[in-house]
């Protein structure tokens, strides 16, 4: 709501906006005057007239100047209907005793009356008191006029009583659209001053939320160093595991631990989206991929957990084999499906929990996918089923089992990501089937994707080409060791950043494999000082790859602009990592 400030400082703007014209016509009066009557008239006239306007802009500048002080819209509208009467008598009693002493100027006089009462009723009027007071002097000497003359018959009484009626009306009507505008005038102010407030109120929030922000970004991006960093050695360790000649039994447990490892390695690439979600940018790595393997492996890692827990686990693929080899983000898919199993898991008391994929040719050449996971749990009420796919969102029943809320907002941007859709329904006789479908192009899985590597997958060289590894930490160096045996590669193992720019500079090697985070002096540091050090002593520029598990695209976009080659992520891809060394010199012309 609006103060009596706001309605003080608008009343005052119009006074101050209506001295122009007022002024002008009383110099306009005392001009005329002089002429007429002469100067002595016309220099009383101006003597009131002018003193107690400049009375009025006193008050007005000092309403203007201290709105807010104590009693000040009281003080201005007493002193705004004293002027206002003042003015207006003098009106008054000016025509009524210049006509008293030169009654042959009375044509003159009824014309000024009538303009000054025109002029008084229809300035700026603050109240009702202050309108009475502009109106009432000039129409009391008008009727006096009237009544006084010898000639002046009942007619012209009631006429000049009709005229001042008339102005009167005419000038009430103004007064009121005056008050309209003045509330409208101060309706707009409070709105602008709401609108100031909420955009300051805006301004202060994005501040914060962007504070927030770069504080989520640092936490995400130490937990993806902390998590990713043991998983690397986890990983690579198994992939070492696989390349060597196993008992069947231990070659499948091996098999087991290195899907879920990769599975958990998905989940926490798309945990970590979760900043992009937000802002609506989710990046996708299409390749092809076997959803029905895909299933195969997910039931096999879970297995465990299901009979745990004393239910079962059935799946159902629905559709040609060779129409779940597919183009699509492999990582996406198996972060729905593995969140939901994982809510089937936690919301089903007893019974079965089944999983169908259905696979079907589109019209258009490519293959209708649609996936269903079946839990007996309490179900999803009708009204909640939209709520549930927002972030922090969780029925009772959720919350009670654990959780932050996050899942199904992430497999939510994951499907819309893949341009399908999502959503839950109810089971029969009981639960839920939760539900997402997509299209996808048609792929085929080349032979040598699917093949473990082995050691003696390598090709040797004539001369094996020199590697140099930055890694500070213990066991990821022990992994590198392990995987570069199988690569028949000369491998220099340094600690931090400073060994490797020494190293670098005492011997020239094919490729350096650089950590980010490392102490004494860290990647960026040391890949800004080996560029320096090329560029001052013309040395061949040395391929130089970031391993790192800080892999946020404005990480990414860090290192390529302080000079890295590329980006290699841990846990570490085989398959990358041999892309890139095949690139080395020395290996490709083996």
């Amino acid at each position: 709501m609006a103060d009596s400030t706001d309605y003080l400082k608008a009343y005052a703007d119009r006074y101050r906006d209506m001295f122009p014209v007022r002024l002008v016509t009383i110099a306009a009066i005392v001009i005329v005057g002089w002429w007429v009557i002469g100067w002595g008239w016309a220099t009383n006239f101006a003597v009131f007239q002018f003193g107690l306007y400049l009375v009025l802009w006193s008050v007005v500048q000092t309403a203007r100047a201290r709105p807010r002080a104590p009693g000040a819209e009281r003080r201005f509208r007493l002193s705004t209907e004293a002027v206002t009467l003042g003015l207006a008598s003098h009106n008054a009693l000016f025509i009524l005793a210049v006509w008293h002493s030169q009654p042959q100027y009375l044509d003159y006089l009824r014309l000024l009356l009538a303009g000054n009462l025109m002029v008084g009723a229809l300035q700026v009027h603050i109240s009702r008191r202050s309108f009475a007071a502009a109106v009432v002097p000039p129409s009391i000497a008008a009727m006096v006029l009237a009544s006084n003359q010898p000639q002046a018959t009942t007619g012209i009484k009631v006429a000049v009583g009709v005229f001042v009626l008339g102005i009167i009306g005419a000038s009430w009507r103004q007064w009121r659209s005056d008050r309209q505008t003045v509330e409208l005038m101060v309706a707009l102010t409070e709105r602008s001053r709401e609108l100031q407030t909420a955009l300051g109120q805006a301004e202060t929030d994005r501040a914060a939320a962007e504070r927030a922000n770069k504080a989520k970004s640092r936490f995400l991006a130490m937990i993806s160093h902390e998590v990713r960093t043991p998983l690397n050695v986890i990983l690579g360790l198994t992939e070492v595991l696989r390349g060597r000649r196993r008992p069947k039994a231990e070659a499948a447990v091996i098999d087991d631990m290195a899907e879920a490892g990769g599975m958990l390695l998905r989940l926490l690439n798309g945990a970590l989206d979760i900043s992009k979600i937000e802002s609506g940018e989710v990046d996708l790595r299409l390749a092809p991929v076997d959803l029905g393997e895909r299933l195969d492996a997910i039931a096999r890692v879970w297995r465990s957990r299901v009979d745990e827990l004393g239910l079962s686990l059935k799946i159902e693929l629905q559709g040609a084999r060779e129409h779940f080899v597919v183009m699509t983000d492999e990582g996406r898919v198996e972060q729905v499906l593995i969140n939901y199993l994982s809510n089937a898991l936690k919301l089903t008391p007893a019974g079965t929990i089944r999983i169908r994929i259905r696979a079907l040719p589109a019209a258009d050449g490519r293959i209708d996918l649609d996936f269903e996971v079946h839990d007996q749990g309490p179900g999803v009420p009708e009204d909640q089923r939209e709520r549930i796919f927002l972030p922090f969102e969780q029925l009772d029943a959720g919350r009670a089992a654990g959780g932050a809320g996050l899942g199904l907002a992430l497999c939510r941007a994951s499907v819309q990501a893949l341009g399908g859709a999502l959503g839950v329904r109810a089971a029969q006789p009981q639960g839920a089937v939760f539900w997402f479908r997509f299209t996808a192009e048609r792929a085929t899985l080349s032979t040598a994707a699917v093949q473990p590597h082995a050691p003696n997958a390598s090709v040797a060289a004539p001369r094996a080409p020199r590697v140099l590894a930055a890694e500070d930490h213990a066991a990821n160096r022990k992994l590198l060791a392990l995987l570069f045996q199988s690569f028949g590669l000369d491998l220099v193992l340094v600690e931090n950043g400073r060994e490797a720019v020494e190293a670098l500079r005492a011997t020239p090697f094919d490729l350096v494999l650089m950590d980010v985070m490392m102490p004494v002096m860290d990647g960026v540091e040391a890949l800004t000082a080996i560029r320096a050090e090329e560029a001052a002593t013309g040395r061949p520029r040395t391929a130089i790859q970031m391993l790192t598990a800080n892999v946020f695209d404005e990480d990414v976009a860090r290192y390529m602009a302080a000079g890295a080659d590329g980006v290699l992520r841990k846990p570490i891809e085989i398959a990358a990592l041999q892309a890139v060394l095949s690139a080395a010199p020395e290996y490709a012309d083996a």
